[in-house]
């Protein structure tokens, strides 16, 4: 287990009064299983990409709260949620966790 934070853009407004999502904050943080999740890059030419990707397992008798636009510092590294966070229920349909992918491909 390791401890992932949960960072949250605030709501604010742009010069002409739009809501805008601001900086992201921290807004609280787990203990979670992390796995290191395998890709596979489309390689153009001279490109060298990189991907970083894990799946969260975060166990929990309710939901973590965790939004497809947030973020989750996972190792010292700030990534976007990727998709919509999962429901993890047992055979007998009681919440136990959630499950979250995170990630990003830089290049």
């Amino acid at each position: 287990m390791e401890t992932i934070e949960v960072w949250r853009g605030q709501p604010t407004t742009d010069t002409d009064g739009n809501p805008i999502q601001g900086e992201p904050v921290r807004v609280g943080a787990f203990q979670a299983v992390v796995a290191p999740t395998s890709t596979i890059d489309q390689v153009e030419e001279n490109a060298n990409p990189l991907t970083i990707e894990y799946t969260i397992h975060i166990r929990g008798s309710q939901p973590s709260g965790i939004q497809a636009s947030d973020l989750i510092k996972v190792r010292g590294v700030l990534l976007p949620v990727k998709g919509k966070p999962q429901v993890w229920n047992n055979t007998h349909g009681r919440h136990i966790g959630d499950v979250i992918i995170v990630g990003e491909r830089k290049g």
